[in-house]
């Protein structure tokens, strides 16, 4: 039974998930820096509620929680980019600890902490979605899709964001975020 609810969980949100990207289906596969008031919510959370006890067992986190070696997770959205934060402007999210670049964008994550943080705890948004592995990334390689801060390993001889736009030339995007989010699920439920 419990298995069987999971699935049609899951079959619910791809449908949604799928209905909420097609019209924009035009820009897909391109990074978008969006206004600043404007965000795209893809309103992906898990079918299983995460307790703050595994979220700092599985995000991407250093040895003080503090998340995606601590950028400011809005500046991502912004035209700038992504932009080092300051252990001055700190805020702890369920144990994960994001550091901002300023006031504002503090403010703007209170909001909606759930739309700026990054996809699967932070980890390699082309390993999660192939394989469900948790693999390091490069925080300044990253993509935002359909409203999502997707971030990539990259090395000097290795470059995940790279084989992510080969991927998607063969498996549609969105289909790879749901497999993305179907792995990180299975993860934080262990």
């Amino acid at each position: 039974m419990k298995h069987s609810f999971f699935k049609a969980m899951k079959l619910i949100r791809f449908i949604l998930f799928a209905a909420a990207v097609l019209p924009v289906q035009s820009i897909a596969g391109t990074t978008l820096f969006l206004p600043e008031t404007m965000y795209i919510n893809s309103g992906w959370t898990p079918s299983v509620p995460t307790s703050r006890e595994q979220r700092i067992k599985h995000f991407r986190l250093d040895e003080n929680h503090v998340a995606i070696d601590g950028y400011d997770p809005v500046s991502y959205f912004k035209s700038s980019g992504p932009q080092k934060g300051s252990a001055g402007l700190t805020y702890d999210f369920d144990g994960v600890i994001y550091w901002f670049a300023s006031a504002k964008n503090l403010t703007e994550f209170k909001s909606n902490p759930a739309q700026f943080e990054p996809a699967w705890g932070g980890w390699c948004g082309h390993a999660m979605a192939v394989r469900g592995e948790k693999v390091e990334i490069n925080p300044v390689c990253f993509k935002i899709v359909n409203g999502r801060n997707v971030l990539f390993f990259k090395t000097f001889y290795a470059n995940a964001l790279t084989n992510w736009e080969k991927e998607i030339k063969m498996t549609p995007e969105q289909r790879l975020m749901v497999k993305g989010d179907d792995f990180w699920e299975d993860a934080l439920s262990k």
